[in-house]
């Protein structure tokens, strides 16, 4: 009974460790919302030094350099004819790493990495804050309140700075449309007063409640996850 129990909590400790690791940061709010940060995320060029010339490498524990040769070629007899082969661990051409860099950046460019609720894709300007309010009303949870401290961390990037947005809210299809509409725009407006709170200019702000005229594609308006607050770069 003791090993079940423990397995059990290891389990949640890893996937509680695994969602606390999707969450984005500050960082990844500045770039979504910025569109700055489209370089492709490749290794940087490792120096490629020539075949007779030592190569150094710093040592994991003692911080000091130490240098070694890089391989050369290797020459082979089979039969009677010659044969070259590249030696093991041989450094790759400059010109074939830059090709493949590009070809890198060519396929990681402009690709967001925010997904909306339903786990599209957003495009680059918009995010969602994942802030969650008190049931029926435009109370911030303290997880809401933890998201929206992220947002306020980001606005201080200078991926940011000078930069406009309007904050919208989102409410599924239960109940009228006047009292969703309402119920939207006071979350919305809760958001941002709580980002004046902690320092944040009120004038880079607009507010609107969409109420439920705009669902998820592809969700039913119905659907809980509509239920969302989104920030949205102004142009």
């Amino acid at each position: 009974m003791t090993a079940k129990i423990f397995i059990a909590a290891a389990g949640l400790l890893v996937s509680t460790s695994a969602w606390a690791q999707a969450e984005p940061t500050p960082e990844d709010l500045a770039c979504q919302l910025s569109g700055k940060c489209l370089e492709a995320e490749a290794s940087p060029a490792e120096e490629v030094a020539p075949a007779d010339k030592p190569v150094s490498r710093v040592s994991a524990t003692r911080g000091f350099k130490i240098s070694r040769k890089t391989e050369s070629p290797v020459t082979t007899q089979r039969q009677g004819a010659t044969a070259t082969r590249k030696a093991p661990g041989a450094a790759q051409p400059r010109a074939a790493y830059q090709a493949g860099k590009n070809k890198a950046a060519a396929t990681t460019a402009g690709k967001p990495k925010f997904v909306a609720a339903n786990a599209k894709p957003m495009p680059l300007g918009r995010a969602d804050l994942r802030v969650t309010f008190v049931t029926g009303s435009a109370e911030l949870t303290e997880a809401g309140q933890r998201e929206a401290q992220r947002f306020a961390a980001a606005l201080g990037s200078p991926l940011l700075a000078g930069m406009r947005f309007t904050i919208e809210g989102h409410t599924d299809a239960v109940g009228s449309r006047e009292a969703n509409l309402e119920l939207s725009r006071r979350r919305a407006q809760a958001v941002v007063d709580y980002l004046v709170g902690k320092g944040v200019d009120r004038s880079r702000f607009d507010i609107v409640g969409h109420g439920f005229d705009r669902p998820l594609d592809g969700v039913s308006p119905r659907a809980a996850i509509n239920r969302r607050v989104e920030v949205v770069r102004n142009k």
